[in-house]
């Protein structure tokens, strides 16, 4: 459960089934530490949660972006995606379903993840990411 601004949320996670905090990747408790883990420009096992694919207690998504790609800026590419249609539909959101062309914009911040709103192809949030793909505070 998510809460953010007095609201309840709770959400789906992008490319794996887990929830988490908004902008951090659902880990599995059982997974090594980032000292052993390998470089790797892909999230932690989970992928990216936040308000783009959280969905309000009340149910209700007007508003929100109804598909997701993120994207690693070192590597210019999709390392988690989200469909609100694939996840209404009671099955998490794989890479393949939400088939994106990356073009690279040199206003997204380096060394980050950038949440594009697949119908807009607009950025709509971003945090800088360690070479794990894990968000830096």
């Amino acid at each position: 459960m998510i809460l953010a601004a007095g609201t309840s949320l709770s959400a789906c996670g992008g490319a794996a089934e887990a929830a988490g905090n908004p902008g951090i990747p659902a880990t599995d408790t059982a997974a090594s530490s980032a000292a052993s883990a390998p470089a790797s420009s892909e999230p932690a096992a989970g992928g990216y949660d936040g308000w783009w694919n959280a969905t309000p207690a009340s149910g209700s998504t007007a508003g929100l972006p109804q598909e997701t790609v993120a994207i690693n800026t070192r590597t210019n590419t999709v390392v988690d995606a989200f469909s609100r249609k694939i996840n209404d539909a009671g099955r998490p959101t794989r890479l393949a379903d939400v088939p994106y062309t990356v073009v690279p914009d040199p206003s997204w911040p380096a060394e980050s993840v950038v949440i594009i709103d697949t119908a807009t192809n607009t950025m709509i949030e971003n945090f800088r990411v360690d070479l794990n793909g894990n968000p830096l505070r």
